[in-house]
């Protein structure tokens, strides 16, 4: 992995709710270039995101065609619930992201691998995929959950470079 200089790295928040909102400002102040997708057209929180720099009103059915040339991207799924989060896991899980993350309890998590391991999903590519997301620091609000992740995604993005620091 290589990072271009001078290039905002991209960050995909598929949902836009309270998290979503909290990840925003976060990664926005961490230097990212935020796109947010959404199927709700009248969210308040995605009116308030004053953060992302594109906002996009897509039908989740169709939203992996938007995703082209992502192999530096990080992409994470936090939608309103587990059917839509399973909706763009599968349109996203082929694709190569540098990070893909998935939001959702240990318990969703079990369930959902279950379903698509059954669809003929290969346990090889959901080991690819970061979840429960976010680094466990027993978060309860919006903004420790929005930090949690951030501290996950850095750790990755940062994981190569020469830091002198036990990369393990």
């Amino acid at each position: 992995y290589s990072e271009a200089v001078n290039q905002q790295p991209v960050i995909h928040i598929i949902g836009g709710g309270h998290v979503g909102l909290a990840l925003s400002e976060l990664m926005k102040y961490l230097g990212f270039y935020i796109k947010l997708y959404d199927d709700r057209t009248d969210l308040n929180t995605i009116a308030a995101n004053s953060f992302a720099e594109e906002k996009h009103f897509v039908n989740y059915e169709h939203i992996g065609s938007l995703f082209k040339h992502t192999e530096n991207d990080y992409a994470v799924i936090m939608t309103i619930g587990y059917r839509t989060d399973k909706t763009v896991l599968k349109q996203l899980i082929n694709k190569p992201f540098y990070y893909l993350g998935l939001l959702g309890s240990d318990h969703k998590i079990k369930v959902l691998w279950e379903e698509l391991e059954a669809e003929g999903h290969s346990t090889k590519s959901l080991r690819n995929i970061y979840t429960p997301i976010g680094i466990n620091i027993f978060s309860k609000t919006t903004r420790e959950i929005a930090v949690s992740i951030a501290a996950e995604i850095i750790r990755e993005k940062n994981r190569y470079l020469p830091t002198g620091r036990n990369q393990g």
